[in-house]
């Protein structure tokens, strides 16, 4: 079976979809991975065949963040007309792409609209698969302002439905029940690097691993999340792409700085400080370690149920000064609670159906 995966337009989806492509590849299919121009060195870095589906460059993402509405509202409507921006453009590329590679079945990121278009075209069943526990509808605004002229010449009402719907969300902390949706287990994947004792083997003093996430083209953020905990006694990793980590190590050469496989360190850390970005929010779910979380935005009402859970802390957009974040890690280091209920929620996630499981599904679906 030929497996086209489209996870998304920017590293994190295509890590968070990593599992189940390898997967596909270990029970023999022939598994192709889809994105823009700025993510197929992610791809072929974590091991799977990257194909170009849109020339949109680290450059052009750059530039959009640096311009992106502050306001989550409109934020997340300017995501949205992005995705289906890319789904237009890439439409084209991936049909004469399927002329000479036709898939059996196309595996979709949530936003990544070109996935389940894709299918449709060519007839063959389509699989969506979340990349992280945020409720994807919110971008679904700036995605009507853009699609409707293709799906009229298409004949279609809207999007289409998936023929499979996989949810990566423990069920603790989903807002409501979808039997529709099939349940899957989130494992970590990244780029890998040499690894060093430091990032396996945990020292003396609690630590807390810092990062912003892989969209990140200024290190002010985790500079300033640094400075906030200096005073707790606490070992600082910080979690950066090489663009801002030179220029960190120079400010802070004291802490470690740099790219870092979550994946093995997550495990070592007693907090995982950050933006509430998808990826690093259920890599931390994933190792049972409690969270708290800045500058979430678009994130918010995902994160704010892990808060209410008891396995996280998230700070509110007037409490982003150094005494808030320094006092939210201080309560959970003192209080056992936030990791228990971290603990718990990983062994939530480890009772879901693995990868392979879902595969089979999917082998179903294509007949």
């Amino acid at each position: 079976m030929r497996i086209l995966f489209i996870p998304g337009n920017s590293p994190s989806p295509i890590f968070s979809h990593a599992s189940l492509a390898t997967a596909a590849r270990n029970r023999g299919h022939e598994v192709i991975v889809g994105g823009i121009e700025w993510v197929l060195p992610e791809i072929a870095a974590i091991g799977l065949a990257p194909v170009k589906i849109a020339d949109i460059s680290e450059a052009d993402v750059a530039e959009f963040m640096s311009t992106a509405p502050a306001d989550p509202v409109e934020q997340a409507k300017a995501v949205g007309r992005v995705y289906a921006e890319i789904a237009l453009q890439s439409l084209d590329p991936l049909l004469r792409m399927a002329e000479k590679w036709r898939p059996d079945i196309v595996v979709g990121g949530s936003m990544f609209y070109c996935a389940p278009l894709l299918a449709h075209r060519l007839g063959v069943p389509s699989v969506r698969v979340e990349w992280d526990r945020v409720d994807a509808a919110i971008y679904a605004p700036g995605a009507a302002e853009v699609l409707p002229p293709l799906l009229t010449e298409w004949g279609l009402d809207e999007v289409p439905a998936p023929d499979l719907w996989v949810d990566i969300c423990p069920p603790s902390l989903r807002p409501t029940v979808d039997p529709d949706r099939q349940a899957m287990r989130w494992l970590p994947t990244n780029p890998q690097r040499p690894l060093e004792p430091w990032m396996y083997a945990k020292g003396e003093r609690p630590r807390v691993y810092i990062t912003a996430g892989a969209r990140l083209f200024s290190g002010e953020s985790l500079s300033h999340m640094a400075r906030s905990v200096s005073d707790l006694g606490v070992e600082v990793v910080i979690g950066a792409p090489e663009r801002v980590a030179a220029d960190l190590r120079k400010e802070l050469p004291d802490i470690q700085v740099g790219w870092v496989p979550l994946d093995v360190l997550a495990p070592t850390c007693d907090i995982i400080l950050h933006h509430g970005g998808g990826v690093t929010d259920m890599t931390a779910l994933h190792a049972g370690v409690p969270q708290v979380i800045v500058n979430q935005d678009i994130a918010a009402e995902a994160m704010q149920r892990l808060a209410d859970h008891g396995a996280a802390v998230m700070l509110g957009a007037d409490e982003q000064n150094a005494e808030e974040i320094a006092g939210a890690c201080a309560r959970v280091l003192e209080d056992p609670r936030y990791r228990q209920r971290a603990r718990a929620l990983s062994a939530e996630m480890a009772e879901l159906p693995p990868p392979a499981e879902i595969v089979a599904l999917m082998e179903k679906l294509a007949g």
